[in-house]
């Protein structure tokens, strides 16, 4: 059986650390797992050096914070063959927002590993905001190569806020359709009903950067 999506006792799993700043969603009894591979990131975030405390302050809020190190599609596979599949509730992939994104983590192949980890009723979030290249389509392909539901959600900000902040988009698979009708999401969700793409989908053999370069589409 699943965990309750919205509420307490929560399992959710992320792909990129950072300053550990989802934490900060936990509530008690959830567990937040995060998987990576830079050590320094890590220490930044446990609070070893001062500057960052989401973890340590959500941990004393009571969630479960653990950290796999390495690579993290490494790491979920070799769960999966120690028939340890994590049946997470909402997996986050957030890895790429950098000029170099990982593509081994936007394969088919990822996807399908990221299947395989989520509870049936999940939610597979993926941020995509990038200066320089546009990931729907292809997350809109894999999606559907997958038979899987997809909606992109926009985080504006608002022109009063005087902030450096930069819009954040995300993606949201799932394999029911109803999770996007729930009233946290509704109205808030483009479900790209008229969007289209031909554009071939990654696997750990073939990928091509270039046509997701903004400008270029």
């Amino acid at each position: 059986m699943s965990h309750p999506r919205y509420g307490q006792n929560m399992k959710v799993g992320i792909v990129g650390l950072g300053i550990g700043a989802l934490a900060a969603y936990g509530q008690q009894g959830d567990t937040y797992r995060f998987y990576e591979i830079n050590p320094l990131v890590t220490s930044l975030a446990t609070g070893a050096h001062g500057f960052f405390s989401f973890l340590p302050d959500s941990q004393a809020r009571g969630v479960a914070i653990e950290i796999i190190p390495g690579d993290a599609r490494l790491s979920l596979e070799a769960e999966l063959e120690r028939g340890e599949a994590q049946n997470y509730d909402i997996l986050v992939v957030d890895a790429f927002s950098s000029d170099s994104i990982p593509v081994h983590l936007l394969t088919q192949e990822a996807f399908t590993l990221y299947l395989q980890h989520l509870a049936p009723d999940g939610i597979l979030a993926i941020h995509i905001t990038n200066r320089h290249l546009n990931l729907t389509p292809l997350i809109w392909t894999a999606a559907r190569q997958l038979d899987l539901e997809v909606g992109i959600v926009r985080l504006e900000i608002s022109p009063d806020e005087k902030t450096d902040a930069f819009p954040s988009v995300w993606a949201l698979l799932a394999r029911q359709p109803s999770l996007f009708a729930h009233p946290k999401l509704a109205g808030k969700v483009d479900r790209l009903e008229n969007f289209s793409s031909n554009l071939r989908p990654w696997t750990d053999d073939y990928s091509n950067i270039f046509q997701l370069l903004k400008g270029l589409q």
